[in-house]
């Protein structure tokens, strides 16, 4: 009997998680950690100073992305994808080049916020969201495991050429990986719809089958969406959790440095931390096909708020590791979960849109986390009071899934 041919939707998710493993999220946010300590020491800034980037690149992210959401839904992810991830690598390139003070690194990083988003999260799961229906929960798991996918291979990555050239080939091979790598896959083989190839969602050879939800089409206008009280309490739970997440996933290497590890094994450990989100997504997308979506992130949140208690008790060597698995299993579930429940509950029409103004909610956590962390530990000197509350936020977040309502559909 012959082999059923492959699907392409499931070229277009394998070539998505390679470009999304280097988002934004992964080459300037996640890695950061990791340039932390040679910053310090050939400019003198505080670490506080330092993630104060990552607040103005999510912050200029948060204003830009609803509406580049917007162009997507109406031009297609291809047509926006391309020119961002060529000025994100150009710009990653370019930091060792004019970098002297804290406020070139500022200026960087909020036009790289300005202008990446075309390489980060929204023009992704949009093709995920037209390619598949029935299968679309292991669609999103697997693209978003990119992100692990990039949180694992770029701190080893970048560490080994701080380590051997400097901290300026650091940001060089981030830059190359985008322009002469992502780029190109890109280019070659991403069509945003079936339709442009003659195919149906999930490869379906006829249309005999309904959609999964009936209000795939429907449009939902900005006016309605804030008239809803679910997307408040996406919105608050969102903050919540990338706040904690963020900020202890920037600050893990130098934390686990200041405990006595050096910083290959810290580095090592903030792998752990990328293979763990590898593995959740994956998981997490089949099971969100399988069961109500917010019980499965109830059961993430609540691993996570115990890795990090593990950190606030001073967790180092394999107990640092224990934290990250756990730890990662949030950061596996976060933006494919959202991505989810967006579709479930507003639909596809208008998921660009939808997901662009929860997704600035995501960064306005993201953005607080690092540079609250960071300048908790420049006054204390320690990490530890913020792990404890970021404990008792996961908890929280946890047992707000509880209050989620049945699907509209």
């Amino acid at each position: 009997m012959a082999l059923r041919k492959l699907f392409y939707g499931w070229k277009i998710v394998g070539t998505s998680i390679l470009g999304y493993s280097a988002a934004p999220g992964q080459f300037a946010v996640g890695i950061l950690g990791v340039f932390v300590i040679p910053l310090q020491l050939e400019f003198g800034w505080s670490r506080a100073d330092i993630f104060l980037s990552i607040t103005f690149l999510n912050l200029t992210q948060a204003i830009f992305t609803p509406f580049l959401g917007t162009l997507v839904d109406k031009h297609g992810s291809k047509k926006i994808m391309m020119p961002s991830l060529l000025l994100f690598g150009l710009l990653l390139g370019a930091i060792p080049l004019f970098v002297s003070e804290v406020k070139h690194l500022y200026l960087f990083y909020m036009v790289i916020g300005a202008l990446s988003g075309g390489a980060a999260a929204v023009p992704y799961l949009r093709l995920a969201a037209a390619w598949f229906v029935k299968k679309r929960g292991l669609a999103f798991g697997l693209i978003m495991s990119g992100g692990g996918l990039g949180y694992a291979y770029s701190p080893p990555l970048v560490q080994y050429m701080i380590d051997n050239y400097g901290w300026h080939y650091g940001f060089y091979v981030l830059a190359a990986i985008l322009i002469f790598i992502i780029l190109p896959l890109i280019y070659f083989f991403i069509h945003d719809r079936p339709k442009d190839l003659g195919l149906l969602p999930d490869g379906d050879t006829a249309e005999v089958d309904e959609p999964v939800e009936a209000n795939t089409e429907q449009k939902v206008s900005l006016g309605e969406l804030l008239r809803t009280p679910l997307f408040y309490h996406l919105f608050a739970t969102f903050i919540l959790l990338t706040f904690c997440l963020y900020g202890l996933m920037s600050n893990l290497v130098p934390m686990l440095n200041d405990r006595g590890m050096d910083t290959v094994t810290a580095a090592l450990t903030a792998s752990t931390v990328g293979i763990t989100i590898i593995i959740s997504r994956i998981v997490i997308g089949y099971l969100l096909d399988k069961f109500f979506a917010p019980r499965v992130g109830m059961i993430c949140f609540m691993l996570s708020a115990t890795g990090t208690a593990f950190l606030a008790l001073g967790a180092v060597g394999p107990t640092a590791f224990i934290a990250a698995i756990f730890f990662g299993f949030s950061v596996g579930a976060e933006l494919d979960l959202l991505a989810y429940l967006i579709t479930r509950y507003f639909g596809i029409s208008s998921f660009g849109m939808v997901y662009g103004i929860l997704f600035a909610a995501f960064l306005g956590g993201a953005s607080l986390g690092p540079v609250v962390f960071g300048s908790l530990f420049d006054h204390y000197g320690s990490y530890v009071n913020i792990l404890g509350i970021c404990s008792a936020i996961l908890v929280l977040t946890s047992l707000s899934m509880l209050f989620f309502p049945k699907y509209k559909t």
